[in-house]
C-alpha cells in the first residue's frame, strides 16, 4: 500500500498547478492583446461574446472561450446574468495604454514570441551552440520594443538623467548623443524630444528596426536633430561623441569586452559613456525578487542563448553585474564606474569616464 502524500508534497503540487495556470493566463493575455480585445472592450465598452464578435470581426466561438478563462484569471469582469465581459478601470492603464507607465503588452509579446523556439532551445541543450536572432518571430521584437518605449518615455528623461548632472549639461549645450544596439530608437527619441540644442545618432544591427526609428523620429517631430544608421559595433566605431549609451545591450553581445573598448573608442576623452543592463548579483543563486526566474527564464530563451549561437561569451541576462561592469570597463580603458541610486525592478544603470 502506497503511502499517503506528505503534506509538504501537496502544498508543492499545489505551487505547479498555480505555475501553470499563471503561464496560461499569461497565453490568453497575449492574445487579447495581439487581437486588440482589451483595446475594444476599454474603448467600446462590456459586450457579450456575440457582440465583441459583431465589434471585432473575429469568431465568437472562440471568443466565447477566451472571456471565459481571461474573466476566471482575474482580468476582465464577467456577469453572468447579461453574459457580459468588461474591463474593470483599474485594469485600462497595464493592458490597454501602450507607453504608460504600467503598460504590460510588451511582456506579453515578449513571453509568446522568445517561447516558440522550443525545439531550437531543447537542440542547444542537446549539441550545445544557440539561437540565431532571425529564429525570433516578430512579437518577440515588438513586445522588446513596447517594454523600452516604457521605461524610456517614464523615467530615462524625468528621474533618471537628473541623476547625471554632467549628462545633461552635454546635452543642453549641444553635445553629441550616440546610441549603440539603439534598437526602434525609444531612448535616442526621448532625449532628442528633451534637449533640441544636441545632436543624436541612433545604430543598431538590423535594418527593420532602424526603419522603425526612423519613422518614430518623423512622427515624434525630431528627424531634423536624430540620424538613425545601421552600423555593427564590432567592426568599429563611426566616431566620437560627447555621450555614449548602451541600454540593454552589453550582457547579449557575443563579445562584450570588445563591445566595451570600441564604445570606449567611440567616447570623447572629456566624454561620459551611460550604460544600462539588468540589474543582478555577484552570484545568479542570490538573484531574488519577483522577476528573478523571469530573469533566468529569459537569458536561456533568448539573452544567453543569443549570444552562444554567435560563437559569443554568453553572458546571460544576469551575467553583468557591477562587479563585472567594473571589470570589463577598466580593461577597456575607462577610469571610474559609478552606479546611479536608481531603484527600478529590473536595470542597474551606470556612469562610465573615461
Amino acid at each position: 500500500m502506497s503511502q499517503a502524500p506528505s503534506k509538504e508534497a501537496m502544498e508543492f503540487v499545489g505551487k505547479v498547478i498555480g505555475d501553470a495556470t499563471g503561464m496560461m493566463a499569461i497565453r490568453l493575455c497575449a492574445i487579447g492583446d495581439r487581437l486588440e480585445l482589451f483595446k475594444d472592450l476599454a474603448d467600446n465598452g462590456p459586450a457579450t461574446s456575440q457582440a465583441l464578435a459583431d465589434r471585432t470581426g473575429l469568431n465568437e466561438r472562440y471568443l466565447r472561450e477566451w472571456i471565459y478563462g481571461i474573466s476566471l484569471a482575474g482580468y476582465l469582469d464577467f456577469d453572468k446574468k447579461t453574459r457580459e465581459v468588461s474591463m474593470p478601470e483599474a485594469h485600462i492603464p497595464v493592458l490597454v495604454e501602450v507607453g504608460g507607465p504600467l503598460y504590460q503588452g510588451g511582456l506579453f509579446k515578449m513571453f509568446t514570441g522568445f517561447m516558440q523556439p522550443y525545439e531550437d532551445l531543447i537542440e542547444a541543450f542537446q549539441k550545445g551552440g544557440g539561437i540565431d536572432y532571425g529564429t525570433y518571430p516578430a512579437d518577440f521584437w515588438r513586445g522588446l520594443e513596447h517594454n523600452s518605449c516604457v521605461r524610456y518615455k517614464n523615467l530615462l528623461v524625468s528621474q533618471w538623467l537628473p541623476e547625471m548632472p554632467d549628462v545633461q549639461t552635454k546635452l543642453e549645450n549641444g553635445g553629441s548623443f550616440a546610441d549603440f544596439g539603439c534598437g526602434a530608437g525609444r531612448s535616442t527619441i526621448e532625449l532628442a524630444k528633451a534637449f533640441p540644442k544636441a545632436s543624436f545618432h541612433g545604430y543598431d544591427l538590423f535594418p527593420e528596426n532602424i526603419e522603425n526609428a526612423r519613422l518614430t523620429a518623423e512622427e515624434e517631430g525630431v528627424s531634423d536633430r536624430v540620424e538613425f544608421e545601421i552600423h555593427d559595433i564590432s567592426k568599429g566605431v563611426p566616431g566620437k561623441f560627447d555621450v555614449v549609451a548602451t541600454f540593454d545591450l552589453i550582457h547579449d553581445m557575443a563579445d562584450p569586452k570588445g563591445g566595451l573598448k570600441a564604445l570606449r573608442q567611440a567616447c570623447k576623452d572629456d566624454g561620459i559613456y551611460v550604460l544600462m543592463d539588468v540589474d543582478c548579483t555577484d552570484d545568479p543563486a542570490d538573484n531574488e525578487g519577483p522577476l528573478a526566474v523571469f530573469k533566468l527564464g529569459a537569458s536561456l530563451h533568448f539573452c544567453m542563448t543569443s549570444s552562444l549561437g554567435q560563437g559569443g561569451m554568453g553572458l546571460g541576462t544576469v551575467g553583468l553585474p557591477e562587479s563585472k561592469v567594473k571589470e570589463f570597463s577598466s580593461e577597456a580603458g575607462f577610469s571610474s564606474v559609478r552606479r546611479l541610486p536608481i531603484e527600478h525592478p529590473l536595470n542597474a544603470l551606470y556612469e562610465i569616464r573615461p
